[in-house]
């Protein structure tokens, strides 16, 4: 099943059901990985990078929660969604030094929500 069509979607559910874990934020997702570069094959995840203003370790302390949200998208999608939630500031401070951060920022598609 090509969900291509849906990701804009699926990622808007998925902020709207994250927002109460991050009262008062603004959640922006960035695609990434396979469906960002369209080469997304049968089975592969959606990736997405959140960025917050949260804290690190509020971030980290709602990361059950998290996972619970994309885990009731895979039932409603069929999709696994790998939610990456992260610090805006932090984000963007270690983008220059790692590579991870620097591949999102290259492939990165950010999704308005």
């Amino acid at each position: 099943m090509d969900i291509t069509d849906q990701i804009p979607e699926i990622l808007s559910k998925l902020c709207a059901d994250m927002a109460p874990l991050f009262p008062g934020e603004t959640l922006q997702p960035i695609l990434f990985g396979s469906y960002a570069r369209s080469d997304a094959e049968y089975g592969s995840d959606l990736d997405v990078l959140i960025l917050v203003d949260a804290s690190r370790q509020e971030i980290a302390d709602r990361q059950r929660a998290v996972a619970n949200v994309a885990g009731d998208l895979l039932v409603e999608h069929g999709i696994l969604i790998s939610p990456i939630v992260e610090n805006r500031a932090f984000y963007h401070h270690w983008l220059p030094v790692l590579p991870f951060f620097q591949n999102i920022q290259r492939e990165g598609i950010p999704i308005p929500v």
